[in-house]
């Protein structure tokens, strides 16, 4: 058996709405600049109007037919991820290197259209490499291709928690000697006419606010639902022997991961199950409740939503809430279901470097039911030592990441 190892993150890289990382994403969202907007008019009408939603060209790489959306935006965080961690030059590193992707939907545009073309334009044949793009671990695969990472390849679909559980089991894997270092994080593009159909049939969406980038108003009072959103992000996990070993930048360390399952209900929440994965990787981390600094929270929107998660964090942090501040990053970004919690994550860990919260912007009046402080009055400074992320998902998984500073040697 190994001794358990310490895992750090060495490299972090994010495309989205708000923009890319390295790059200016963090100042937008602690500025509360949004990047949800109305969607542009396409061939058939969709009936959602607003979303999250990258309009800058995506610089994948790709030679010849450009893989599926979602693919795109992997390859384009990944490398910035590897790039940042100083990998990209190190073959002899990224040899056994493992890749660990969420994804909600997969590839949803590549799906999408093989549908229509056979059900709508009653075509009897499809693009040979359809199967090879849609299926769900395209994008982890490509990834592991593209930059030669012949180690562990798996992909985690669970809606609004898989990135957070790709991340989560990351670190187990790094921890237990399984794999040295492992590209974790997710990705999602399903931005596409099925899909909206679908979720505007479920009716968890907001209703498009006068000021459409104030859509999604998560712990406000007059909250409406969510918005829709895409992106990736991936962070470069390994051991801190490995990484001090090798002389990289450490930019956090990745203490603490719990999950449960609610076995309740598919689409509403449960406070029980959550409080459960909240207390789990407080355990994991051996951390009290009252050494986490900020939490960024899963945050939808939703009435129901926000509402059990406030709930949840209430019985956690009880007598630290007067002293805790909690966010939610979606209100800028929108929901990026599968790609969330490792976007939100690699938020809170930029929050921890420059010790700066990130408020939740567009929050009016804060829903004094809640009883959470929401950073509704903009960005905040504030020492930060350890940080929690939240992740729920439909389906009742729940998925809840912590990170804290790395000193070497500490």
């Amino acid at each position: 058996m190994h001794e358990p190892r310490r895992v750090v993150v060495t490299g972090m890289g994010i495309v989205s709405p708000v923009g890319n990382w390295p790059g200016p994403l963090f100042d937008n969202v602690a500025a509360g600049r949004s990047g949800i907007r109305l969607l542009p008019a396409g061939e058939r009408a969709s009936p959602v109007r607003v979303a999250a939603w990258i309009d800058a060209p995506i610089a994948d790489g790709s030679k010849g037919a450009p893989p599926d959306r979602v693919t795109q935006l992997a390859l384009a965080a990944g490398r910035s991820a590897l790039t940042e961690a100083g990998l990209l030059d190190r073959p002899d590193l990224l040899a056994d290197m493992g890749v660990h992707l969420g994804t909600g939907s997969g590839a949803s545009a590549t799906m999408d259209q093989a549908f229509y073309r056979l059900y709508g334009e009653n075509r009897d044949r499809l693009a040979p490499m359809t199967l090879p793009r849609g299926i769900n671990n395209a994008a982890a695969s490509e990834l592991a291709i593209r930059f030669g990472l012949t180690g562990v390849n798996h992909t985690y679909s669970i809606a609004c928690a898989s990135s957070s559980s790709a991340i989560g089991e990351a670190l187990r894997a790094i921890r237990h000697g399984y794999s040295e270092r492992i590209l974790a994080g997710g990705s999602e593009a399903l931005l596409t006419y099925g899909i909206l159909h679908a979720w505007h049939a479920l009716r968890a969406l907001a209703t498009p606010d006068a000021q459409v980038g104030a859509t999604c108003r998560p712990f406000s009072a007059d909250r409406t639902g969510l918005v829709l959103g895409e992106g990736a992000a991936f962070l470069v996990l390994e051991s801190l022997a490995s990484a001090q070993a090798r002389g990289a930048t450490i930019l956090a360390e990745l203490a603490g991961y719990g999950a449960s399952c609610d076995a309740d209900h598919v689409t509403h929440p449960s406070s029980s199950g959550q409080v459960r994965a909240i207390r789990h990787a407080l355990a994991d981390a051996a951390l009290d409740p009252g050494a986490i600094d900020y939490v960024n929270a899963h945050g939808t929107g939703t009435p129901a939503g926000d509402a059990v998660e406030a709930a949840s964090l209430r019985t956690v942090f009880s007598q630290h809430l007067h002293t805790l501040p909690v966010s939610s990053s979606k209100a800028v970004h929108g929901h990026l279901m599968g790609a969330g919690g490792a976007v939100e994550l690699a938020i809170a860990i930029i929050a921890m470097q420059k010790n700066t919260v990130p408020p939740t912007a567009h929050c009016r009046v804060p829903d004094p039911d809640l009883g959470i402080d929401v950073v509704a009055e903009g960005m905040r400074h504030k020492t930060l030592n350890a940080v929690l992320s939240n992740s729920f998902a439909f389906g009742g998984s729940n998925a809840v990441l912590i990170a804290r500073r790395c000193e070497e040697g500490v």
